[in-house]
C-alpha cells in the first residue's frame, strides 16, 4: 500500500434537502413505496445534519403533530437504511442512531459525553477509504465484501478538559 496516496476529501455536504422526488426514485428502484411516514421521517432528518435514535425522533415527530407509533418509525428507518437514504450507526452506549447524511464520511463518539463529530472519508486513489478497502479485499481474496463500518470513539476536547 505504500504506492497509495491517502487524502482527506473536503467535507461533503448531507443529502440535497429538497430530495422527495430523489427519495422516490430511490425507494421505488428498490421495491419499496414512498409513504406518509417516510416523507415525515426524511424532511426530518433533511432539515439540518442531526443523528437521532428512533426513540427520540419518534418523540420529535409526535411533538409536529405526526400520528406515528414507535414500531412505524423503526419499521421505516429500517427501510430508509436499506435504500441507502439514511445511514444507521452506533452511538456512545451502542444505541443505534440514524444520519441523512449518506456521503462518504465517518463518525466519531465521544465514550464520555455521546458527543458525534462527523469526519470526512479518507480517500485512497481517488475512492472513499470504505469503498477502497472493499474493492482491494475482493481483488485479493476472492470474496464478495459488504461496504466496510468503522466504529470511531474517543473523547471529544470538551470531555478532555475535565
Amino acid at each position: 500500500m505504500s504506492s497509495d496516496r491517502a487524502t482527506i476529501a473536503p467535507a461533503a455536504p448531507a443529502l440535497d434537502r429538497g430530495g422527495e422526488a430523489d427519495a422516490r426514485r430511490v425507494l421505488k428502484e428498490k421495491g419499496l413505496r414512498y409513504s406518509r411516514p417516510r416523507e415525515a421521517i426524511l424532511a426530518y432528518l433533511r432539515e439540518k445534519d442531526r443523528h437521532v435514535s428512533a426513540e427520540s425522533l419518534y418523540l420529535e415527530l409526535k411533538k409536529r403533530g405526526e400520528d406515528l407509533s414507535l414500531s412505524t418509525v423503526y419499521l421505516n428507518l429500517a427501510a430508509l437504511t436499506e435504500a441507502g437514504l439514511v445511514c444507521e450507526f452506533k452511538g456512545a452506549n451502542g444505541e443505534s442512531l440514524y444520519d441523512s447524511n449518506v456521503t462518504p464520511h465517518y463518525h466519531v463518539v465521544c465514550r464520555e459525553t455521546g458527543e458525534i463529530l462527523d469526519v470526512p472519508a479518507p480517500m485512497v486513489d481517488g475512492k472513499p477509504l470504505g469503498l477502497y478497502l472493499k474493492e482491494h479485499i475482493e481483488r485479493t481474496t476472492g470474496w464478495q465484501v459488504d461496504e466496510p463500518q468503522f466504529s470511531l470513539s474517543g473523547l471529544s476536547p470538551a470531555a478532555q478538559r475535565r
